[in-house]
């Protein structure tokens, strides 16, 4: 049975936005708004407490909000749109007004960067992603050296700080993102240590704890995220199943989902405990688990079977239901399923057929349907799948070929052309 780490990783660095506060309104109501960097092209909407929409046009300074708020108001800024070819995040968006207008949110918006770890080489290679074609790019610092076995990077969800998983070395390489360019600088401490084969890393949405599955010693290692270096301490560690593989976090950020053996399970975040007293069966060696944005649905690619177990997620308790279909085939050792940002669509590496599964998400139970067109080639053994942050564009790491291939969104997914 095949049941090995998955080789390459790409990710989407999110971009930092920053939101600051201008201007007054009669007291006791106070404004909400602020500044913005990077905004170079398109526009963005932006969004207070899931409402009050404000539309933001390229090369703009400044903004505030439309609703004054009274004092003891809660506000929650986040991005509703994105503008094109560009990536905005929002840093200390959310907080409570006390009798002041507030000032403390910042925001970024940056070109979207992909990073690739290189298994063989020791190396992240780093890519920009053009704003228009979604080609990718080397940096003008093409890659960085990491420890040996680089298996999985994930970044914090500013996007200032990178990590990445060495499952040879049984390290973490920290890196500081340069805010600018996107590439990665060593932390002034580089690396710490995991427990055996470390093979994935999840961030909570605070971005103060890192959660590593070590799928050598059936641990999950938990880490505190300095804010200001970037830094990790570990500071506990949870037993946890049979070789922990891919771990997940959703939405809401109280609750980490593991796939161990042909298991998934669920971590409370609270207490560091594994709430489920019978870990959910999923097919024969799982290899990574997906959610849906909205955190409604989850998919789990099976290695060994050939199929994609699909779940439907209690809203309560977080507790996994195989929908009514329970599983869906798929090419040879699927690895791992990318969603679009709208849910509508799915797609799956497989590394053994060198081919992409495509699939339409019924969107009233969450079921995968294969397209007309059902598969594409891809290069030699895909490992991971990923797309662009809004949902145009399809990157596939092809571990044999040492290759990344591209792919846009049409009607069915179709290569790009440099």
């Amino acid at each position: 049975m095949k049941n090995r780490l998955i080789h390459l990783f790409v990710t989407i660095v999110a971009g930092v936005f920053l939101v600051a506060c201008s201007g007054g309104t009669s007291s006791p109501n106070y404004t909400v708004g602020g500044t913005i960097s990077g905004l170079t092209s398109g526009s963005l909407v932006l969004k207070n407490n899931g409402g009050d929409a404000l539309t933001i046009s390229a090369n703009s300074a400044a903004f505030t909000f439309a609703t004054a708020l009274a004092s003891g108001s809660s506000y929650a800024v986040t991005v509703g749109t994105q503008p094109s070819g560009l990536t905005c995040s929002v840093t200390n968006g959310s907080g409570t007004v006390a009798s002041a207008n507030i000032t403390n949110i910042t925001l970024v918006c940056r070109t979207q960067i992909a990073y690739v770890t290189n298994v063989v080489g020791n190396t992240i290679s780093m890519y920009a992603i053009n704003a228009s074609t979604g080609i990718l790019t080397p940096l003008s610092t093409p890659t960085v050296a990491t420890g040996s076995g680089p298996q999985y990077i994930t970044t914090n969800s500013t996007g200032t700080y990178a990590y990445v998983l060495n499952g040879n070395s049984n390290t973490i390489s920290m890196y500081a993102i340069n805010a600018s360019t996107g590439i990665l600088t060593p932390l002034s401490t580089p690396t710490v240590v995991t427990g055996s084969s470390p093979s994935s890393i999840a961030i909570n949405s605070a971005g103060t704890i890192a959660y590593v599955s070590n799928n050598g010693d059936n641990t999950i290692g938990v880490y505190a995220i300095n804010a200001s270096t970037g830094n990790l301490t570990q500071i506990s560690t949870i037993t946890l199943g049979n070789s922990p593989n891919n771990i997940v976090i959703n939405a809401a950020g109280t609750l980490a989902y593991v796939t161990n053996g042909d298991y998934i399970s669920i971590i409370s975040l609270a207490s560091n405990a594994v709430i489920s007293s019978l870990p959910v069966n999923t097919g024969s060696a799982p290899q990574y688990i997906t959610m849906n944005s909205t955190g409604t649905y989850a998919y789990v690619a099976n290695g060994s079977s050939n199929t994609i177990s699909m779940y439907a997620i209690n809203a309560s308790t977080g507790a996994l239901t195989l929908v009514n279909a329970g599983t869906v085939a798929t090419g040879r050792y699927p690895t791992k399923v990318a969603i679009n940002p709208a849910g509508t669509f799915a797609y799956v590496a497989n590394d053994s057929s060198n081919t992409i599964s495509m699939y339409a998400i019924n969107a009233s139970t969450g079921i995968l349907t294969p397209l007309s067109t059902p598969t594409i080639t891809t290069g030699n053994a895909p490992q991971y799948i990923t797309m662009n942050s809004a949902g145009t564009a399809v990157y596939v790491a092809n571990y044999s070929d040492n290759s990344i291939s591209m792919y846009a969104i049409m009607r069915v997914l179709e290569y790009l052309h440099p």
